[in-house]
C-alpha cells in the first residue's frame, strides 16, 4: 500500500508538467472568523463546497473522511469518534468532550454523541487541522470543522433533490426554498429526510438492523435592521429514530481460555465479522436534537464591526443494545438460574447555552479580533445493564446514573500585522476560566430473583475549577509570485471533565497541547494549480484516559479517567489542486504521520490474569511507543473530474474519487484483533446537467468493492466479548434534482 501510496504521488506531481488552460475559483473561508482567501490563510484548512459535497452524496460527518486529510470517524456506544493528526476522544461514555470541535454557523455542539447531525443544505464545510485553542477556545486540540450553511437569497429560488438507492431502498428527499419576505426580511427553509433499509438483519427476528430513518429542517429569518445592521435568526432539529449503532461481534475476548467464568456469554449463536447481529432485542437508537441561533452583525465602521452569535441547543438520544450480540435468550435473568443479562440501555440529555461577542478590526496593515465567549452545558446520563432496561428498568443488574454541570467563559484575541508587503507577524492569545460539578448515584441489584432488590451508594458529588491561557505566535512571509510560507506556535486544552460512566466520577485536569507547524501555500503563476504543504510537530500532556486498575472482587478489574498520558507526534500534509484545461480537475491529498505515546502505564483487561482475586497484583505495561486510536501512519485520496459538453448544449460530469488510509487500532494496547488493516474505499459517479442549468440526474456508487471496513472495536466486560462497528457497505443510487 505504501508503494501505491507513493506512485500516486509520483504520477500527481508528474501531472503538473502539463499546459493549462483553465483556472481555479478562489475559495473564501471564515476559519480565523473573518473573510480570507483560503490561500492567504496561515494555516491547514481545507473547504469543501456545496456541489462537491451534493456530487459525492456527502451526507454526514461520517463521510468527510474519504475527502479531507488526515480525518478519521468512528463510533461506539453512539458517540462519534473524530480523530485528527491522531487526537480525539477515546472514552465511550457521557461526560468526555470531544477533542476535535464542531461548529454550525459558529456555534459549538458540545457532545460527541450529537455530532451525527446530517449535513444538509450546506454553503460549504471547512475544516482546520492543528489546535485552535486562541480562537475556538475548549475541545479543539485536535482541530475543527465548521458547518456553514446556506443563507437566504435577495432572489426568489431553491431547489429540490430526489435520491433513490440500490439493493437498500435508499430513499433522499430534500430541498429548499429562498427569497425575499419583504424589502428588508429574507427567508429560507430546507429539509432533509431519508428513508433506508438495514445494512444487515437482527437475526433472532429478521428485522434490519443499521437502517436509516432521519429527518432535518432548518429555518433562516435574515433582516436587515438598518444599513449596517444585519441580524439572522436559525432554528433547527434534527432527528432519527433507527435500529441502529449497535456493536457486532468480533471474536470472544478469551478465546482459548480454560477459565469457565472468563467465557463469551452467547457462544455459538453469534455471528463473526457480520453486519448481522443477534440479540434479546432489536437495537434502538434515537436521537433528537433543536438549536437556535441569532446572529447579529453591525458594521460600526470602515474598519470595525461586531458580531453576536448567541445559541441554545437541546440534544437528547437513547441507545438500546444487547452486548452478546446473540441468537442466545439470557431474558431469564434473574428468575432462571445460570442466565446472565447483558443487556444495556443509554441515554443523554443536554441543554448547552452559548454566547460569543466579536469585534473585528480590518485596517491598512493590522487586522484581527477581540473576542469574548459564555457558555454552559447541563448533561444528564443514566446507563442501565440488565434484564429489560426497556420495560422493566426496576429489575437493571447495574444502575449509573449521573448529572454534570459545566460554566465556562472566555475572552481572546488574534491580530495580524503587514511589516510590509511581504512581511506580517500574527499574534493571539485566549483566556479561559471553567467550573464542572458532577453528581452521581451507583447502584448493583441482587442475582436472588426478588423485585427492587437494588442497593444504592450514597449520592456522591464532586466539582473542580480550572483555568488556561492559550497563546498562538506566527510569522508570515510571501514572495513575490504571492505565495505563502508561515511558521505557527499554538497551544490548546481540552476541558478537566468527569467519565459519567464510573462508579465514583472524579473531575480529572485539562489536557494540554503545544504544536508547532509550519506551511507553504502557493498558486502557479497561470491560476491552474494550487499546493499547500504543512508540517507539524506536537506534544500532548495530561493526555485523558480510561485507564484499567485492579480490584479484588468480579469483575477483578474497573477503568477510571485520569491525565494517563503523554503523546507526541508530527507529520506532513499535502494539498494539491489541479486544472489543466477546461474539462479535467485533479485533486490529490496524502498524509504522513509519526505519532505514538511517550508515555502511558495501564493493564490490559484483555490480559487473564487480572481476572482472580490475585489480580491485584498484576502490573501495569507501558504501552510507549504504541501508537493512539484512529491513527493511521499514511492517508491519501486522488479526486478527478472531467467535463464533457453535450451537443445539446448539456453536459456530463464524470467522476471519481480513490481514499487509501493504512492500519489503525481502535485500542491503545494495539491489539490487532481491535484494529482496521490498510483499506481503499472507491466512489465514483457520472452528472448530467441540461442546457438550461435547472435539471440535474447524477448517478453514482459509494465504495463501489465493497470494503468491509472497521470503524470502531470496544473489548465488553459484561459479555466477555470484542465487539465492534463499520463503515457502510456498497451503495449506488441516482439523485435527480431541479434548481428554480
Amino acid at each position: 500500500m505504501k508503494k501505491t501510496l507513493l506512485s500516486t504521488a509520483i504520477a500527481a506531481s508528474l501531472l503538473t508538467t502539463g499546459v493549462a488552460h483553465a483556472q481555479l475559483e478562489e475559495v473564501v473561508v471564515t476559519a480565523q472568523k473573518r473573510s480570507q482567501d483560503l490561500q492567504d490563510v496561515s494555516a491547514a484548512v481545507t473547504s469543501i463546497n456545496a456541489d462537491d459535497l451534493k456530487t459525492s452524496q456527502i451526507n454526514n460527518i461520517e463521510d468527510l473522511q474519504v475527502l479531507v486529510p488526515g480525518l478519521t470517524f468512528g463510533n461506539d456506544f453512539n458517540f462519534a469518534k473524530i480523530f485528527v493528526r491522531g487526537v480525539g476522544m477515546s472514552s465511550s461514555f457521557a461526560g468526555i468532550d470531544p477533542s476535535v470541535a464542531l461548529h454550525v454557523d459558529g456555534a459549538v455542539i458540545s457532545q460527541a454523541a450529537a455530532q451525527f447531525a446530517s449535513l444538509f443544505d450546506l454553503e460549504r464545510v471547512e475544516f482546520l487541522r492543528g489546535p485552535q485553542g486562541t480562537l475556538y477556545g475548549r475541545n479543539a486540540t485536535g482541530g475543527s470543522i465548521n458547518l456553514i450553511t446556506a443563507k437566504p437569497t435577495d432572489e426568489f429560488e431553491g431547489y429540490g433533490k430526489f435520491t433513490l438507492g440500490g439493493s437498500d431502498l435508499n430513499i433522499i428527499a430534500e430541498g429548499a426554498v429562498s427569497g425575499p419576505l419583504s424589502d428588508t426580511v429574507r427567508g429560507r427553509l430546507a429539509f432533509w429526510k431519508q428513508k433506508r433499509d438495514g445494512f444487515g438483519i437482527h437475526t433472532g427476528t429478521g428485522q434490519d438492523i443499521d437502517d436509516a430513518n432521519k429527518l432535518g429542517i432548518r429555518a433562516h429569518l435574515e433582516w436587515d435592521i438598518a444599513d449596517n445592521i444585519n441580524n439572522l435568526f436559525t432554528i433547527e432539529n434534527f432527528d432519527e429514530d433507527e435500529n441502529s449503532r449497535a456493536v457486532k461481534f468480533i471474536r470472544a475476548s478469551f478465546p482459548t481460555t480454560g477459565n469457565p467464568g472468563l467465557f463469551a456469554i452467547g457462544l455459538p449463536d453469534v455471528y463473526p465479522n457480520s453486519r448481522n447481529a443477534g440479540g434479546d432485542f432489536v437495537p434502538v437508537a434515537t436521537l433528537d436534537t433543536t438549536s437556535f441561533t441569532n446572529t447579529l452583525s453591525w458594521d460600526l465602521s470602515d474598519e470595525w464591526a461586531f458580531k453576536s452569535i448567541t445559541n441554545r441547543r437541546k440534544f437528547s438520544n437513547v441507545l438500546v443494545q444487547d452486548f452478546d450480540v446473540s441468537d442466545t435468550d439470557n431474558s431469564g435473568w434473574p428468575d432462571e438460574p445460570g442466565t446472565t443479562s447483558t443487556t444495556q440501555r443509554q441515554s443523554i440529555d443536554n441543554i448547552q447555552f452559548s454566547e460569543e461577542l466579536q469585534f473585528v478590526y480590518e485596517g491598512d496593515r493590522l487586522s484581527g479580533i477581540v473576542g469574548m465567549y459564555y457558555f454552559t452545558d447541563d448533561i444528564d446520563s443514566l446507563v442501565l445493564i440488565g434484564k429489560d432496561p426497556v420495560n422493566a428498568p426496576d429489575r437493571v443488574r447495574v444502575y449509573v446514573g449521573a448529572n454534570m454541570d459545566v460554566k465556562a467563559y472566555a475572552a481572546f484575541t488574534n491580530f495580524n500585522y503587514r511589516f510590509t508587503d511581504q512581511l506580517s507577524g500574527k499574534f493571539g492569545l485566549r483566556y479561559s476560566n471553567e467550573e464542572r460539578s458532577v453528581e452521581s448515584l451507583f447502584g448493583v441489584d441482587s442475582p436472588a430473583p426478588t423485585v427492587n432488590a437494588a442497593v444504592f451508594d450514597p449520592i456522591k458529588n464532586t466539582s473542580k475549577k480550572f483555568s488556561d491561557v492559550s497563546p498562538e505566535l506566527g510569522v508570515e512571509y510571501r514572495t513575490e509570485d504571492d505565495s505563502l510560507l508561515y511558521a505557527t506556535y499554538s497551544e490548546g486544552f481540552k476541558s478537566g471533565t468527569a467519565n459519567l460512566g464510573e462508579r465514583t466520577p472524579s473531575v480529572v485536569d485539562p489536557e494540554t497541547i503545544k504544536n508547532y507547524e509550519f506551511g507553504y501555500k502557493t498558486t502557479s503563476a497561470d491560476n491552474t494549480l494550487q499546493t499547500n504543504i504543512a508540517l507539524f510537530a506536537y506534544e500532548v500532556s495530561d493526555a485523558q484516559f480510561d485507564r484499567t486498575f485492579p480490584i479484588p472482587v468480579p469483575p477483578f478489574f474497573s477503568a477510571r479517567l485520569e491525565n494517563a498520558a503523554v503523546t507526541d507526534g508530527k507529520g506532513i500534509e499535502l494539498e494539491t489542486r489541479w486544472a489543466p484545461d477546461q474539462h479535467w480537475t485533479v485533486d490529490f491529498n496524502a498524509t504522513w504521520y509519526d505519532i505514538s505515546f511517550d508515555e502511558f502505564l495501564s493493564l490490559d483487561p484483555l490480559n487473564e490474569d487480572l481476572f482472580g482475586a490475585a489480580s491485584t497484583s498484576v502490573q501495569p505495561v507501558s504501552l510507549a511507543g504504541n501508537s493512539p486510536r484512529n491513527t493511521p501512519d499514511w492517508t491519501y485520496n486522488v479526486k478527478v473530474s472531467y467535463d464533457h459538453n453535450l451537443a445539446n448544449g448539456g453536459s456530463l460530469r464524470w467522476g471519481g474519487n480513490v481514499a487509501a488510509k493504512g492500519k489503525q487500532y481502535y485500542t491503545e494496547f494495539n491489539n490487532p484483533v481491535m484494529a482496521a488493516d490498510a483499506y481503499t474505499i472507491v466512489d465514483a459517479n457520472v452528472l448530467y446537467t441540461a442546457p438550461d442549468e435547472r435539471f440535474t440526474a447524477n448517478f453514482w456508487v459509494k465504495n463501489l468493492t465493497d470494503e468491509m471496513v472497521l470503524s470502531g472495536a470496544f473489548a465488553i466486560s459484561t459479555s466477555r466479548t470484542i465487539t465492534g462497528t463499520y463503515l457502510p457497505p456498497r451503495q449506488y443510487g441516482v439523485t435527480l434534482g431541479y434548481t428554480f
